[in-house]
Formats: structure tokens, sequence, C-alpha cells
């Protein structure tokens, strides 16, 4: 199936669900979805290419449970509210965020410019949590960080992979929303990641997408391997921070003497 004909799909099955509904094509690779008042947009690139991965047998089913919350906000003209995170509390997770990314959401503080937000996730969209929200739920921001860390462990621990054998850099970069998140795990559960050695871990951070492990090297590899974390930095749509952190028996500290200019 092309791209064109998977748009069409999902426009015809949209108006099956919700005859009331508008559907219109956008000049990107997506929709936008109306009724009455509400709309919303969904980018179909990840659904297209999730979909043509499935077995031909599951992608019915995958669409449509896909396509599911959509359908459910269009149907109610509203977006995600505090009853969707109420009733899905094993879809909160935590989302590493830098520091121009925390208005207007709940947050905590982690190290320096690092910070975890909490999203409700339902496969093609997240809900960042906001006060308003958390206040509805009469949840202190405790058990809210609770809940997330639990889910992290629960679902989306992986191991480390190598991504640079050159300078051996190691890190995380599965392509989904939590390869920063994983970060935590090594923090809050070092024992757990395999570790061999305690020596100290220079840490990056430069994106959603990506973290970076690395030992202090001979000093070109190490500038090397900085300037590597400075540029996934400036060349992503979703920065975090291009500080260096020490890492050591789950303790994470700043490492303001280390700069990719050094």
């Amino acid at each position: 199936m092309d791209k064109q004909t998977f748009r069409k799909k999902v426009a015809a099955f949209i108006l099956s669900e919700v005859p009331q509904s508008l559907v219109y094509q956008l000049e990107s690779f997506g929709i936008r979805m109306k009724k009455g008042e509400y709309w919303l947009d969904l980018a179909l690139d990840n659904f297209y290419q999730g979909y043509c991965r499935q077995d031909p047998i599951l992608r019915d089913q995958y669409f449509s449970e896909v396509l599911a919350p959509f359908i459910k906000d269009l149907k109610r003209e509203g977006g995600m509210n505090y009853r969707d995170v109420l009733n899905n509390q094993d879809k909160i997770y935590p989302l590493l965020v830098g520091a121009h990314d925390i208005q207007g959401i709940v947050s905590t503080r982690l190290l320096g410019d690092l910070h975890v937000a909490y999203v409700l996730d339902e496969g093609m969209r997240i809900f960042f949590l906001d006060p308003p929200t958390l206040l509805q739920l009469n949840w202190p921001l405790e058990k809210l960080n609770r809940i997330a860390l639990a889910n992290l462990d629960r679902d989306l621990i992986k191991p480390l992979q190598l991504l640079d054998a050159k300078r051996k850099i190691f890190g995380f970069n599965y392509g989904d929303s939590y390869d920063t998140s994983r970060l935590l795990s090594f923090i809050l559960k070092p024992e757990e990641q395999g570790l061999r050695t305690r020596r100290k871990l220079l840490v990056m951070v430069p994106n959603r997408d990506v973290v970076l492990f690395f030992q202090p090297v001979e000093k070109a590899l190490l500038r090397q391997s900085m300037m590597i974390g400075q540029s996934s930095f400036i060349n992503n749509p979703y920065p975090i921070s291009k500080a260096v952190f020490q890492l050591q028996d789950g303790v994470m500290q700043p490492c303001p003497d280390l700069s990719p200019f050094q």
C-alpha cells in the first residue's frame, strides 16, 4: 500500500467511526480531523511505517488500535483529560526534557538543565501532564513520579548499545521517545545495568533521542566524543543539554571543566 492509499484508508476509517466529522489532507503526509470546534492533526509517517512492519494478518488490528484514542477525542470534541490519566496509570512515563521545555508542564529537576516531565502515552501521541491536570487528580508530585518510574522500569528498560566502536561510545538510540529517559535506570538502579566497572563515566544528553556514555580516554578522542554530543544538541528538533556530566555508582554530577570547545 502506497502512502496516498494509506491516507485515504485513514480518512475513510475516521469518517465511518465519526460520520459528523470532517477530514482534511495536509500538505505534509498528514491529516486534520475536525468535529464541531475541536480539531487535531495527525502526522502519518510513523503510523504508516508501523503499519507496513506488521504481519499482514495483524494490520487491521494495529490500524484500529492506533486510531482509537483519536476517534475517542473526536467523538467527545476534546483532548485528553485527568480521567484518561486516572484510568490509564500504566501508560504514564517519565520523559527527559531540557530547561526550555518545562514551562506549563509538571516536571522535576534532575540535574543542571535536565528535567523529568511526565506523559500519558497512547502510542502515536503523548500528553504532557500539566499542573491543572495534577490538581484535578489530587495527586502529590511524589506519587506521579513513583508511578512513572515504575512503568519505565517495567516497560522501557533496554540494554546499552555500542554507538561508536572507535571512540567507545555507548548509549541508547532505539528510536522511541524514551531513549534519554533510560538514563534514569543508571541513576536509580546502577547495579542492575550490567556495568562491569565502577570507573567514572562521562554522560551527555544532547537531545530526546540519544544519551551517550563514554570514559575519559586519550584527549583527542575525548574531544571528538564531546563534539558528537554537541552536534547532536544543535541539530535536533528536541534538544536537551549540551553539558557534560559525570556518573559513578548511581551518582551524577556536572562536569563544568569539560567543554566540547576545550
